[in-house]
């Protein structure tokens, strides 16, 4: 009889024990209710185990351990009263919860049911290392655990000097921790940074660190800027459900009054959406200077994407904004073309398809030419497998674009409407020699189908000629590129030296300009260009005609880690091709000479050069410097840029010359400084923007203040000096101004 009351009076000790609803950890319908019977063995370790009949109490005593799947009880000494119902941990008291949180104290009393109980000198180690700590604590109503003259703080406690106060902490003369809504409520609440008291309220509240996200009111913004004078905004998060959730953000202004932003994001199975947007109804000064009175201004950015099945992937990208200075107004991120395109795309093996339609809105002022409507482009690539045909890899690419434009009396350069169809076939294959050469043959026929109107002529002054096109345009290129490497290892380095030659044969393609332009815009060349078959990145513009690419490649490289790299070379043409203008460094037989080395000696060292000389004279057309030098607890970094071209309306020489120097110090294990300034000295000589910042980024604290000034205006945005403070503290929050 004496064994079987002991046996289940310790059965019901072991499910009183597991006493996590005690400090707000557990589920509360856990709580809430007396435990079930197990249905599993507890483990129970102790040095000895007693049950006084009399007084019908069951004692462990010395290093228990009480385990059960949920959660480890630690401690001296565990009593449990059958007649009071009353369990008592006491001594080194230990309570580890399998998500994570332990509960450290000197005594521990609670009903069985765990809904009342009482806590002496307790501690509460949280999963991220946040702490609560309180003089002594009650459970109440299965729910509530409520802290007497308690301190939170996420801080870790300094490892020589554990006593010393923290980066911050939050002192309250009552602390309740909700375990069903998630909160820590202060009563009497006093912020300290470092042990000084510097903010007190009666009332403060946040969630416990287990909740990842919550419904409310985050930090605020306040600043105050020229254009919209003094201001605030408000954001509310609302936690909508699990894979769906909206921000909202009131802007109170001075001059605009308010402004909305609204930021959604919903995730599907298959797919997601992310949108935003933003309205204002404020004064509106165009890019003509004209000023239109209050306007209903805004805009929507937003994407899609959606998995249709393991092939098929579809997806939308929407960019509207209702006027071009009102993104930098609000400073509020954007493009300077906005790329409106829904998409389907299809991927098996080595081919690939996708058909995509797009409209593009461009931000930047004064610009007279009209942007096309694409509806569609579709496209189709494949491949072929390694070494299968002909000992290489056969490829094939082909495309259809379609291009519409609106007609606008008032603009010269509206652009051409375009119908192309491109069909490509290649073929790659690459040889070994037993001396070490590295042969890639390529080739590919090509066919360019196009029908086209309003096209620009090239023979006419710019924006006053236009023609219809209908033409199919061959094209055929072969490649050899041969290369060389050598290697060499020294005494803790190694060293390649890299000979390239690409011999290109094609026919010429001097009626290019005829044709429409819609992809082949942009040319630059530069070392990162000088071994492709073109120059050209789109399809509209063939670099034809037979050349010979040649330069070299260097490395050496030490067992350290310190590096020297180099690429250089030309292009010489047997005939010069009219695809590149004046200035473009392609435009005689010999090209300009481009190269570029990178010395990295250690860490400590960062240098690149990038050079454009020209063939004639080894005059500079472009440079481009880039390096930062030192340590962490000191780095100056800076940027040198300078580029000669030819404005292809006017043939004169332009120059663009401007320096961005600044640096990075970490003078502290938790400080940095940092400044830089950017400054033109051609064509327009002066400063564009400077800014300096400080910051302080420890486990538990985020604070800085940056102070910048940007010289550049435009009309409806002034120019002018922002100062931006921000203050986080970890689980709590923050505030920043701006």
């Amino acid at each position: 009889m004496k064994k079987q009351a002991l046996r289940d009076s310790f059965m019901i000790l072991l499910r009183g024990v597991t006493l996590a609803a005690f400090i707000g950890m557990a589920q509360s319908a856990q709580a809430a209710s007396p435990a079930p019977k197990p249905n599993f063995d507890p483990v129970l370790e102790a040095d000895k185990l007693s049950y006084d009949e009399n007084t019908k109490t069951v004692t462990a005593l010395g290093h228990v351990e009480i385990g059960t799947p949920n959660r480890i009880l630690r401690a001296d000494k565990v009593t449990y009263n059958k007649d009071t119902d009353v369990v008592i941990a006491s001594g080194n008291v230990v309570i580890k919860e399998e998500s994570g949180e332990i509960l450290y104290s000197n005594e521990v009393e609670v009903t069985s049911d765990m809904r009342e109980g009482f806590i002496e000198r307790a501690g509460i180690l949280f999963p991220d290392n946040s702490r609560l700590i309180t003089r002594d604590a009650s459970r109440y109503q299965g729910r509530y655990l409520i802290a007497n003259y308690g301190v939170y703080t996420a801080c870790n406690l300094c490892k020589e000097d554990p006593k010393k106060a923290p980066v911050w902490q939050v002192k309250g003369k009552r602390i309740t921790h909700d375990s069903e809504k998630k909160d820590v409520i202060y009563r009497d609440a006093t912020i300290e940074f470092s042990g000084v008291p510097v903010f007190y309220t009666p009332y403060f509240s946040h969630p416990d660190p287990s909740v990842k996200r919550r419904q409310g009111f985050l930090s605020p913004t306040a600043g105050m800027n020229k254009t919209l004078g003094a201001f605030v905004r408000t954001p509310y998060y609302f936690d909508n459900a699990p894979n769906d959730d909206l921000l909202l953000t009131p802007m109170f202004s001075a001059q605009d009054k308010v402004q909305m932003l609204a930021v959604w994001r919903h995730r599907f199975a298959n797919g997601e959406m992310n949108w935003n947007a933003s309205a204002a109804h404020a004064q509106l000064v165009n890019e003509n200077g004209y000023d239109r009175g209050e306007q209903l201004r805004g805009h929507i950015i937003g994407d899609t994407q959606f998995a249709l099945t393991n092939k098929w992937k579809a997806g939308t990208n929407i960019a509207y904004v209702s006027d071009k200075s009102y993104m930098l107004r609000y400073g509020l991120p954007a493009d300077e073309v906005l790329i409106n395109k829904g998409y389907l795309n299809y991927y098996s093996g080595r081919n690939h398809g996708s058909g995509t339609v797009y409209y593009f809105l461009d931000q930047r002022p004064n610009n007279a030419l009209v942007e096309p409507l694409v509806a569609p482009e579709l496209r189709y690539s494949a491949f072929g497998e390694p070494n299968k045909t002909m000992g290489g890899r056969w490829s094939f690419d082909s495309s259809l674009l379609i291009t519409k434009r609106r007609r606008d009396i008032e603009l010269t350069r509206q652009g051409a409407n375009t119908r192309r169809l491109s069909v490509d076939g290649g073929w790659e294959r690459q040889f070994i020699s037993g001396t070490g050469f590295l042969t890639t043959l390529s080739g590919n026929i090509r066919a360019d189908s196009y029908w086209a109107d309003n096209v620009p002529d090239p023979n006419q002054p710019l924006g006053t000629g236009f023609s219809n096109v209908a033409r199919v345009r061959p094209f055929t290129q072969a490649n050899l590129l041969m290369r060389y490497p050598l290697g060499r290892h020294g005494d803790g380095y190694q060293q390649i030296v890299e000979p390239l030659a690409l011999l290109t044969v094609a026919p010429r393609s001097s009626r290019n300009l005829v044709l429409p332009n819609e992809d082949s815009l942009d040319v630059e060349f530069d070392e990162t260009n000088l071994f492709l078959p073109s120059r050209f990145t789109g399809v509209d513009r063939v670099e034809g005609g037979t050349r010979i690419a040649y330069g070299m490649r260097h490395s050496l490289i030490s067992d350290n880690g310190a590096r020297i790299d180099f690429i250089g070379g030309q292009i010489y043409q047997f005939k010069p091709d009219d695809n590149f203008g004046p200035g473009s460094g392609l435009n005689d037989n010999f090209s300009d000479y481009v190269a570029r080395t990178q010395f990295i000696p250690g860490s400590w060292m960062d240098l690149s050069y990038g050079v454009r000389l020209d063939k004639d004279d080894f005059d500079f057309t472009k440079q481009d410097v880039t390096g930062s030098i030192g340590h962490a607890y000191f780095r100056p970094n800076a940027r040198y840029l300078f580029l000669k071209q030819t404005n292809t309306t006017t043939l004169e020489k332009e120059f663009l010359e401007e320096i961005t120097y600044g640096f990075t110090s970490q003078f502290a294990k938790y400080w940095t400084l940092s400044a830089s300034h950017t400054r033109a000295m051609q064509p327009e000589p002066g400063p564009r923007d400077i800014s300096v910042s400080l910051l302080y980024k420890d486990e538990c604290l985020t604070t800085g203040v940056t102070a910048s000034r940007t010289y550049t205006s435009r009309l409806d945005v002034e120019p002018g000096s922002t100062i931006l403070f921000n203050l986080y503290l970890k689980n709590i929050g923050g505030f920043t101004t701006d």
